[in-house]
């Protein structure tokens, strides 16, 4: 907590814990913070980027399902593939934030 009021993003709320392994979660939703998870890119499915794009699509998808069961059972508010795909999550808790006002 000390951290974001140092950087002066307190309360909590108003923050996002952006992570791949479990507790991430776990932290994030302690802290009273927003959660995205990240499974293609994490720890949950743990290949780099030439040998994920060697397997089949349906490997894939059993590995990205599991991820995200994973993630949301530890409490994620949202689950993405990667951290380029968090900006859609982002902006719905922005707006979320925004009608909590």
């Amino acid at each position: 907590m000390k951290c974001e009021r140092l950087l002066n993003v307190y309360p909590p709320v108003t923050c996002v814990k952006i992570g791949d392994p479990v507790v991430d979660m776990e932290e994030g939703k302690n802290a009273g913070m927003w959660t995205i998870g990240l499974t293609r890119s994490g720890n949950m499915v743990g290949l780099d980027g030439e040998h994920w794009a060697q397997l089949p699509e349906a490997a894939k998808e059993v590995q990205l399902t599991r991820a995200r069961r994973i993630l949301l059972d530890a409490g994620a508010d949202y689950v993405v593939e990667d951290l380029a795909s968090c900006n859609p999550a982002l902006a719905e808790i922005e707006e979320r934030l925004k009608l909590s006002k």
